[in-house]
């Protein structure tokens, strides 16, 4: 099996694996750019276990990558002359041990400047593109976490054949929207996730959500809030075991949008004439885009990391912040609503915001918003919760 770009000519071999564990492994695997993979045709398949596979990587000195590879010979050649330095090669001379003292501090400064995603490059607190997004991610998210602070933020710089690619799609789809539509209605919008999520989504594009937990809170998508409201998507960012959140700005394409009701498990517009969903048609908190179009309607275009004096390093989850809109709202009640929101995970969070929001409008009584809320939290932890505020 080959996958060929039509535009191009280029080839990819294509194996598979089975729901029984059944599989095919090409003899040779062909990619014009990057990899040729072979295995011993001897191997044989026994039962339903898969051939072993060695892989040969050969790195190709093109234009895309001569710059990395000519980065990491530098500093291979500063690491090898240090090491001849420390082992005694000049010893005895006070302008070899500064020498060495510049040396090491030159390592360690390559290695703190790195960017810590691939297909990204580090933003200076100088630059132009910095202040922006930091002014922007702060402005909003203060009015929940105030001690809130920037570590670093990545550019992606769309260098590789891939990512030109996808990018060149969502410009399509663009161009698409706006003769369909009048208008795509692009916007920014924030996606949080865990440091491993930042990874896949940089290096494949989003994946398919998941439906594991319902109901969802306005349908099965991809989540993303606001430009102004930065705290809604960090809820959902896992801390690292750096005591790090991440969450990634993004270009998305709503197109023309249709209201979600909270609880839904839509996974595609409900006619054509809608791209996207939201959880209100007025002053939206949440966009969701579908998963059928979550690789042309969203383009990454940076990874906003943060600390937080509420961040728990080793914590799985983030500390969200409820805020209950109650028409009668007491101390006691906001104290309860907080702390279910630092127990809860972040989908069940998202439940309780929905569930406090149709209070407020009035869409549900008191007996239901109760019966409801005993439905998402669970009995046994909201009575902890409640003895716990009461001492």
């Amino acid at each position: 099996m080959l996958e060929i770009q039509f535009d191009s000519g280029d080839e990819k071999s294509i194996a598979w694996i089975d729901v029984k564990g059944k599989c095919f492994f090409p003899k040779v695997f062909v990619n014009s750019s990057e990899a040729f993979v072979s295995y011993d045709r001897n191997e044989e398949i026994l039962g339903n276990k898969c051939p072993k596979i060695e892989i040969e990587v050969k790195i190709l000195e093109d234009s895309d990558n001569l710059d990395s590879l000519s980065g990491k010979r530098k500093r291979v050649s500063e690491e090898i002359e240090v090491e001849q330095i420390e082992r005694g090669k000049s010893e005895g001379s006070s302008s070899n041990v500064r020498n060495l003292d510049a040396k090491r501090r030159q390592i360690v400064a390559n290695e703190v400047d790195k960017a810590r995603w691939e297909k990204t490059k580090l933003l200076n607190e100088g630059e132009k593109e910095y202040t922006i997004v930091k002014n922007l991610f702060l402005s909003g998210l203060r009015s929940e976490e105030t001690d809130a602070t920037i570590t670093r933020i990545h550019q992606c710089t769309r260098t590789g054949v891939l990512d030109k690619a996808r990018y060149e799609v969502f410009m399509k789809q663009m161009e698409i929207m706006k003769k369909a539509r009048g208008d795509a209605n692009m916007v920014f919008a924030w996606h949080g996730t865990s440091a491993e999520g930042v990874d896949s989504i940089l290096a494949h594009g989003f994946g398919m959500p998941d439906q594991v937990q319902t109901p969802r809170p306005h349908g099965v998508g991809v989540y993303l809030s606001p430009a102004k409201l930065p705290h809604i998507s960090a809820m959902m960012s896992d801390i690292d075991d750096n005591g790090e959140k991440h969450v990634i700005l993004c270009r998305v394409l709503l197109g023309k949008c249709e209201k979600i009701e909270a609880g839904s498990n839509q996974k595609l517009p409900s006619s054509l004439d809608f791209d996207t969903g939201v959880d209100q048609l007025t002053d939206p908190k949440w966009y969701v885009v579908w998963p059928t179009n979550m690789s042309t309607h969203i383009l990454p275009e940076l990874v906003v990391s943060y600390k937080s004096a509420n961040h728990v390093q080793g914590q799985v989850t983030g500390t969200p912040c409820v805020k209950l809109d109650s028409p009668v709202p007491s101390p006691f009640v906001a104290k309860l609503f907080a702390k279910l929101g630092r127990s809860l995970p972040p989908l069940k969070v998202l439940q309780l915001q929905t569930l406090c929001g149709s209070l407020k409008d009035g869409k549900v009584g008191k007996d239901m918003f109760m019966e409801q809320l005993r439905s998402v939290v669970g009995d046994e932890m909201l009575r902890s919760a409640i003895n716990e505020i009461r001492g």
